[in-house]
């Protein structure tokens, strides 16, 4: 039985072997999951808002965080060769009746274009609409189950 592990608006959390990381009530934050392809090794990061202040290197951050959790597989004699990612979120919570990219829309074209960067290839996504989502995602199989009350269930 795989333990639960909660990440919250901010946080970064790498866990090997038995382990499903949740995150709860995303709305317009970004869910990045990146993992070793082979070995029950992953991380999630639960970030707010595409793009770190000036001098801030922080989990909040989806380009910032990116780096972070790239950082800690790494460091976890993980390959960048073997790392895939999966991505979560970015739904616009609210008609703002304006023209710009929602904070959710950046947020996941921040993402693609970070883990781009890095050469990590996106091999499931569940983003955008109108709706919140909670993400478990499960470590030793790398399946994501995907929750909301507008679209049910599904498996990503």
């Amino acid at each position: 039985m795989a333990e639960n592990i909660r990440v919250n608006i901010g946080e970064l959390k790498v866990m090997k072997g038995y382990f499903k990381l949740i995150a709860y009530g995303i709305g317009s934050c970004a869910v990045i999951v990146c993992y070793d392809k082979y070995v029950p090794v992953a991380g999630m990061l639960h970030a707010m808002l595409p793009e770190k202040k000036k001098g801030v290197n922080s989990n909040k951050f989806v380009d910032s965080g990116v780096e972070n959790l790239i950082r800690e597989l790494i460091n976890l004699d993980v390959s960048i060769n073997n790392i895939e990612a999966k991505i979560f979120g970015g739904a616009t919570m609210f008609d703002t009746r304006l023209n710009a990219e929602s904070i959710g829309e950046r947020n996941i074209k921040k993402a693609r274009e970070t883990l781009f960067k890095k050469g990590i290839k996106i091999v499931g996504e569940d983003t955008g609409g109108d709706y919140g989502r909670t993400i478990e995602f499960d470590v030793f199989n790398k399946k994501a189950v995907v929750k909301s009350f507008a679209k049910g269930e599904k498996i990503v």
